[in-house]
């Protein structure tokens, strides 16, 4: 009677034992999940705060350049808006100290390259290099001076020209500036260009319409 009694509870104990085993790895298991599914949560967040400060910097730029250059122009006669029409003819593409900023129907790509220690109009230019990828410089900054630390974000600002007719002409026409970030992470195509914008799910898209509309 004893050993059958000493034998039940021995089953008992080990029965016990596996179910607190499997209790206790099926809670390591889910904590370990979710540890892991929060941490790459907050590496997507941050990716993408980070991704949308860049491409809102890329539109921002455009623009203050147009700005720029009306500033550093004059107004003229611009009959292809209606007669006795002014307007800044040079507002897209205007010598020292101003900016080319031009596009064309079909798109033109420019990396936005920023310069901290010039004081001038060079502090930010445009260039057409392809190289999208985006270094971190040692203050900080995100720029395309491969001298810093690579990262895996890239920006391309392309400049088109949406509409020529109607309320605009061949020489202020309505321009549509698009900033487009994209990063290479978890689920991320690792691509170098983004021709469009189903080549990835990793991106930030920012665009902003520009006119000539300024006429004093």
């Amino acid at each position: 009677m004893r050993t059958g009694l000493r034998n039940s509870q021995s089953g008992q104990t080990l029965i016990e034992t596996i179910v607190a085993i499997y209790i206790l790895t099926t809670g390591l298991a889910s904590g370990l999940a979710l540890a892991i599914y929060s941490f790459s949560a907050t590496a997507d967040v941050s990716e993408k705060l980070v991704a949308t400060g860049l491409a809102r910097e890329g539109v921002e730029t455009i623009r203050r350049m147009r700005d720029s250059n009306w500033k550093a122009g004059a107004l003229s006669t611009c009959p292809d808006l209606g007669a006795n029409q002014k307007c800044h003819a040079d507002w897209l593409n205007r010598a020292s100290p101003g900016y080319n900023i031009s596009g064309s129907a079909s798109g033109i790509a420019y990396r936005v390259a920023f310069d901290p220690i010039t004081q001038n109009v060079a502090k930010w230019t445009l260039d057409s290099g392809t190289d999208y990828r985006l270094y971190q410089q040692a203050d900080g900054a995100y720029n395309h001076n491969a001298a810093g630390t690579a990262t895996d974000i890239f920006r391309k600002v392309t400049i088109i020209y949406q509409s020529s007719s109607g309320d605009y002409s061949a020489a202020s026409p309505l321009v549509l500036v698009r900033s487009a970030v994209w990063w290479w992470g978890r689920n991320c195509p690792r691509i170098n260009d983004l021709n469009s914008p189903a080549d990835s799910q990793c991106k930030i898209i920012s665009e902003e319409y520009l006119t000539n509309w300024r006429d004093y």
